[in-house]
């Protein structure tokens, strides 16, 4: 087990320096210390934006999504549910444990309206924006 978490560590580590490399994206999202991270992808429709994150072995049970005051956060934990008796590992690429990711929404976010729905290992949130108010106000013109 010592060694699954120095590999652990070592993921942790890796994923950090990507997200260093890949630099600001549309939102801004923080990685809370943990020992791995699901890889999240977020794009926009012409209605919303949606991000689906990788979470294989996790069931919705095991998954808290919320938001507090304009963050949208993901927790959640892998367990190690196999029994090792007699059996050595050659490799494990696998990552285990508890994560957090945490989002800034922008205020164009319906929060009240946000889903999310776990298939085949896929945590899908779709973020409807808002409607935009109409800035076009006719002005009468008044004669003297």
């Amino acid at each position: 087990m010592r060694q699954h978490r120095l590999l652990s560590d070592l993921t942790a580590i890796e994923q950090q320096l990507q997200q260093l490399a890949q630099g600001p994206n549309l939102f801004t999202a923080e990685q809370a210390s943990g020992t791995w991270s699901p890889a999240v992808d977020i794009y926009e429709t012409p209605i919303s934006f949606v991000l689906t994150a990788e979470v294989p072995g996790i069931k919705s049970s095991e998954v808290d999504v919320k938001v507090v005051d304009g963050t949208l956060i993901l927790r959640g934990e892998r367990r190690w549910e196999h029994e090792v008796k007699g059996e050595h590992f050659h490799r494990l690429e696998s990552s285990y444990g508890k994560f957090e990711r945490t989002f800034s929404l922008s205020e164009r976010i319906d929060v009240d309206q946000i889903t999310a729905e776990l298939e085949r290992g896929v945590l899908k949130l779709v973020l409807p924006k808002k409607e935009r108010a109409s800035t076009a106000k006719q002005i009468k013109v008044e004669t003297e």
